[in-house]
């Protein structure tokens, strides 16, 4: 069965009619879609109907200028996900043999962790397979990270604390301590408390986010409420903004030392306050490249570990 041909009915899903519907799915819009995917929008909606005539059920649902998936449109979104990412892994796997080594990984890590100790094993497993190309995305929150694990939308991710067991699978991977970032001439103490940060005021990032929630629970367990008074949805501003002298921020260990490299003051927090960072990938095991590269990640934890 050829996937470039729309008109066959009864032959069952095409690869091209998942990777529309997940496009519409995605865009909220068929015109969105039909820009996204450079095809015409009646070309779209043949194929949304024809596949919507496969399953017997409606797919989406017309809402405001857009649409929104249905019941059925919903219960296909994971399978169909699955079944794209199935496609990819088999055309990797022959590439692999033509071409040598070839493969994709996509990684969803919120900046907390994309540094350390992300960076170290993808700049390992390069090394090793120089032709496996990958993608990192920054997540809003921790639940969109799980969620897209779970989902087949990515190969791995990775949170900090205790991921959800069932259809997660999980690796812990470091354990980093929360630091204090002051502006340059806050101080020079090794040390520091929630009182001080307070008087130059904190910066962090939205509720909901990795960042913030570490700040959130470090003042938890102080007993203090957190008033943020610098917010940015944006990580890379944070350290910036803690040198501009508009306040001070909570960062794991790895952005802190980065930022100390850059003049801000870097000191441990009164008191102390760790978080475990873990490798989340979906229960019923990784293939292809990606069983590699998790293998590659127990290696490295056993080598760090003894």
């Amino acid at each position: 069965m050829s996937i470039d041909n729309d008109d066959h009915k009864g032959d069952g899903m095409e690869r091209r009619q998942l990777e529309f519907f997940l496009a519409i799915a995605e865009a909220g819009s068929f015109t969105r879609a039909a820009q996204v995917l450079h095809i015409a929008q009646p070309s779209l909606s043949h194929s949304m109907r024809t596949l919507e005539a496969e399953l017997g059920s409606p797919l989406f649902e017309r809402h405001g200028r857009g649409v929104r998936l249905t019941a059925s449109g919903e219960a296909l979104l994971g399978p169909a996900r699955r079944t794209v990412r199935s496609f990819g892994l088999a055309a990797s796997a022959v590439r692999a043999v033509t071409d040598g080594d070839v493969g994709r990984l996509r990684v969803v890590s919120s900046t907390s962790w994309a540094v350390h100790p992300l960076v170290e094993l993808i700049g390992e497993f390069r090394r090793l397979r120089p032709r496996v190309r990958f993608e990192v995305t920054d997540p809003a929150a921790r639940t969109v990270v799980l969620d897209q694990v779970r989902t087949g939308q990515v190969d791995f991710g990775l949170v900090d604390g205790t991921p959800p067991a069932g259809a997660l699978a999980s690796l812990e991977l470091a354990e980093q301590q929360l630091l204090a970032v002051l502006p340059q001439g806050s101080g020079k103490g090794l040390t520091t408390t929630v009182e001080e940060l307070q008087r130059h005021g904190l910066i962090g990032t939205p509720r909901g986010t990795a960042l913030r929630d570490l700040l959130d629970q470090h003042l938890e367990a102080a007993g203090h409420a957190t008033e943020v008074m610098v917010e940015t949805a944006h990580v890379a501003s944070v350290v910036p903004l803690v040198l501009s002298g508009a306040g001070a921020a909570v960062l794991p260990e790895g952005m802190a030392v980065d930022a100390a490299t850059k003049g801000a003051r870097v000191a441990r927090l009164e008191p102390e306050t760790r978080a475990a960072v873990s490798l989340v990938w979906r229960a019923t095991g990784p293939e292809g490249v990606a069983a590699d590269f998790l293998e590659l990640v127990r290696e490295h934890r056993a080598d760090r570990s003894s």
